[in-house]
This record gives structure tokens, C-alpha cells and sequence, in this order.
């Protein structure tokens, strides 16, 4: 059950940080209305597949939370694992509603600058309180997930 934890408890830093952090650079370059430093991010992020490594670390870090649950003898109908599966759940949803909309004002940043236009052209897309908004909601809900998992109140 160790290894499994230790694997879920890493795999899980893992995905927080990249996520974390791609979105506070993200809410960053939103904020202050900078469409090439928006389209930085975006594609640095598709360049080098860091998303890809933050949605593997988040799909092993379920399989692993999973398997040091069913190793270690937990009730997967524990109140705290029943809301830990709501947490993660309420992350999706705002990964689709907020995140894609972020991304999507990303893409267009680099086909902005692609295309040569000017930044005040392709401005008018940028909404500051989305990168602002995707980010709060997510160290709450990341903030969340970590309090029940270690104080597990239910």
C-alpha cells in the first residue's frame, strides 16, 4: 500500500504543479491584456506536451489512489473518498467550462501573432477574470481534495 501511495501522493504533486502553474502564467498574460506573452504560453505548452504529462499524472494518480484505497483496506464509500470523487469531478467540469475557454483565447493568441496582426486587433477576445477565475477555482478545489485526503473529515 506504501508504494501506491507514495506513486498517488507524487503522480498527483506532479499534475498540480503543471496545471498550477501553466494557469497562473495563463491568468498572468490575461490579466494584463499581453497577447504575445498568451501566445507563448500556449505554445510552449503544445511544443513541449507538458499537458500531456499533467493528464498522465493525473489519470496515474487516480489509478494509484485507487489501488492504495483497495490495498489498504478503505471503504470506497468512505464519506471523505465519496467527496474527494465530487473534488475531482467539479475539476473536470471546470476544465471545461473555464479552461477550454482559456485555451481557446490561447490558440487565438498564436494564430493572432501567426497572422501578423496586431495585438490591440486580437485583444478584445482576451477576458482577464477567465485565467483569474480558472485559477482560484482550482486551488480551492486542489486545496480541497488535499485537506479531506489528509484530515479525511467524513
Amino acid at each position: 500500500m506504501l508504494v501506491w501511495k507514495t506513486l498517488h501522493v507524487l503522480s498527483m504533486v506532479t499534475m498540480v504543479t503543471i496545471f498550477l502553474g501553466a494557469e497562473i502564467f495563463y491568468a498572468a498574460a490575461l490579466w494584463r491584456r499581453d497577447l504575445r506573452a498568451l501566445a507563448w504560453v500556449q505554445s510552449t505548452i503544445e511544443r513541449t506536451g507538458v499537458g500531456i504529462i499533467a493528464l498522465l499524472g493525473l489519470l496515474a494518480g487516480i489509478v494509484f489512489g485507487l489501488l492504495t484505497a483497495a490495498t489498504g483496506g478503505f471503504d470506497f464509500t468512505a464519506g471523505w473518498l465519496v467527496a474527494a470523487y465530487l473534488l475531482v469531478a467539479a475539476f473536470f467540469v471546470n476544465a471545461a467550462l473555464l479552461g477550454e475557454k482559456v485555451v481557446k483565447a490561447g490558440k487565438a493568441a498564436v494564430a493572432a501573432e501567426e497572422a501578423g496582426r496586431p495585438p490591440e486587433e486580437a485583444t478584445y477576445q482576451l477576458a482577464p477574470n477567465r485565467g483569474v477565475l480558472l485559477v482560484g477555482v482550482n486551488v480551492v478545489l486542489f486545496t480541497a481534495i488535499i485537506v479531506d485526503m489528509i484530515v479525511k473529515p467524513f
